[in-house]
Order: structure tokens, then sequence, then C-alpha cells
């Protein structure tokens, strides 16, 4: 198991270092790194075979169409050609933020003022700690939801 106090999540692994080689090539934002095996999930219509090692990258900027791009020879992928929303760059509900369990930003604000509690946040503490997310195959950026998470529904409860 992890460390106590921290999740366990096989997704929540260190990051590796950035290189210069790093850069998406739509936006020239910073990738973070993305375990091949979260492409092979949620790419719609592509062949595992064709899908180069990598390293491949996941670009989390909001404005930006290209979700997962690798080095200069790699395809670079846009968010229509996943089988999931990337919330990160959605702009009409729903804002998926868990896609283990099934939470969005909608829910747990309507959580929040139906029950001024956000019970839903605790539960997926618990998942996460007792190792029940799969948060590498089923969240397009490879990492766990829960920080994400936290960071909304810290702003939730301040509204």
């Amino acid at each position: 198991m992890g460390e106590p106090g921290k999740p366990h999540c096989g997704c929540c692994g260190g990051g590796e270092a950035l290189t210069e080689a790093a850069a998406c090539p739509a936006c020239g934002q910073p990738g973070r790194s993305v375990p091949l095996r979260t492409l092979q999930a949620l790419l719609a219509h592509h062949s595992d075979e064709a899908l180069p090692e990598g390293p491949w990258r996941f670009c989390d900027s909001p404005a930006c169409e290209v979700v997962y791009f690798g080095d200069r020879a790699a395809p670079v992928f846009r968010k229509n050609q996943l089988t999931v929303r990337v919330g990160i760059k959605e702009t009409a509900p729903p804002h998926p933020l868990c896609y283990c369990f099934g939470h969005s930003e909608e829910s747990l604000r309507a959580e929040w003022q139906a029950t001024g509690r956000l019970e839903s946040v605790e539960s997926l503490r618990v998942a996460v700690k007792e190792g029940r997310c799969r948060c590498d195959v089923k969240n397009p950026s490879g990492a766990c939801c829960l920080g994400d998470i936290l960071k909304a529904a810290k702003a939730i409860r301040t509204r």
C-alpha cells in the first residue's frame, strides 16, 4: 500500500522531468507524461498495434483541442477522438472530474446545493485509498482525479 495519508492509486506515480520536446505541437504548453495504456483505453477507433510506445504526453490546456501527443513523428490526438469527454477542455456541461465513479463539477454543485455537504468527496477519498479506482485507464490525463475533485470541492464550498 501507499504511504499513510497518501491516496493508494496505481495511477499516482511520480512525474518525469519535462524536456524541450514535451511541448504540445498545437499550443506550445508543456505536457504531462501519460501511460500508453491510457491512450489504448480511451482512443476511439484506434488499433493498439498502431500506437508507438511513446513517450506520450497529455495537454491540459483548456483552450487546446489536442489531448495526446508524442515525439515529432508520433500522431496527435484531439478530444473528438476519445471515447470520453475531457473535463478540463469542455466548454459546456457536464465537466467530468472523476471518471471512475462518475463525478462532475455539476454533480458536486448539485449535491452541495441539496445537502450542504459533499459526502461524495469523502466516499471518493476512501475508494482511492482502498485502491478501487482505475484513473490510469479511465481518466484522460492518466492520473488520479482526487486532486481535481478536492480543488472543485473547495471552490464550491467557498462560493
